[in-house]
């Protein structure tokens, strides 16, 4: 990998952030302006009738972009439209960094060059383990079937960063890396850094409501447009724990849009609809109120 002199006049920062106000969006600008190498723009990108409960954030750096379209995809669509300087970090709005990330995951896309997108590794906030945990050993071995017969994935510690076949995603746990990038077949939507000129500005997911799976589909278009993915195993970020996804409301829209992803990637159907009765049936059996 090339060693690239640090150079942030020429490599400023645009931090795109998708959001309905929520509670957490303060916590995360906050740390954000405190970063070792603050950004030099912060597009908080909200519906027009949310964008009262932002308006007190605005300054010189933070700007408000009332959106004329509701949905984390689209609002994050016109934000890139709009970022102006080299590179865009795409940003959930409860994400928490630690010290120095973006600087850190900035020398990195330096390094990789275009044609490569750069994220962390995702730790809960209240636990401080990894989102992405992967077991090992005898406690493992009824997931690494189900995962291997069903769902078409690589065996054990193989599976990290892997998209399946039917289009199931599996995160990567940095217990288990030894060097300090690993390539993935996709990125979790909640923190990517790309150059400006890699992002997928379309408006690529055709569903309303919670965006299930729409990194996957991100993950897929920037891989037909031969851009790289990469986790930077040393970099951690922080996020509320995210609950299971039993209800039965979540698994029919899961459902749904997991169908739509095959059709992208030409996977197999007869896979899938073996991996949606698990997922019925579990639903029945640990039914839980489903997320809004």
């Amino acid at each position: 990998m090339r060693n690239v002199p640090f150079d942030y006049e020429n490599n400023r920062l645009s931090i795109v952030i998708a959001t309905l106000g929520g509670d957490s969006l303060s916590k995360t600008i906050e740390l954000l302006l405190n970063e070792s190498m603050a950004p030099s723009e912060i597009l908080i990108c909200i519906p027009q009738d949310h964008s009262h409960k932002v308006a007190h954030l605005a300054d010189e750096t933070v700007k408000i972009i009332a959106t004329q379209v509701k949905g984390q995809v689209r609002q994050r669509a016109v934000g890139f439209s709009k970022a102006i300087y080299p590179l865009v970090l795409q940003l959930d709005d409860d994400i928490l960094l630690e010290k120095d990330t973006l600087q850190r995951m900035v020398q990195y896309i330096l390094q990789l060059g275009k044609g490569n997108v750069v994220g962390p590794v995702f730790y809960g906030q209240h636990t401080h383990a990894c989102i992405h945990k992967i077991k090992t050993g005898l406690p493992a071995l009824q997931k690494n079937l189900f995962d291997s017969i069903i769902c078409a994935a690589p065996w054990g510690l193989k599976k990290m960063g892997v998209v399946t076949s039917i289009g199931l995603n599996y995160g990567v746990d940095d217990q288990f890396c030894d060097g300090a990038l690993k390539e993935a077949q996709w990125l979790s939507g909640g923190c990517v850094l790309s150059w400006r000129e890699d992002l997928v500005t379309d408006d690529f997911f055709p569903f309303t409501g919670k965006a299930y799976c729409e990194d996957v589909i991100h993950s897929y278009l920037r891989k037909g447009k031969k851009i790289r993915s990469w986790v930077a195993t040393g970099i951690r970020v922080y996020i509320d724990e995210p609950e299971p996804e039993f209800s039965k409301a979540a698994v029919d829209k899961v459902i749904k849009i997991r169908r739509y992803l095959i059709k992208l990637i030409r996977g197999p159907q007869w896979r899938l609809s073996i991996y949606e009765l698990f997922c019925k049936i579990r639903s029945l059996l640990y039914d839980v109120p489903a997320k809004k």
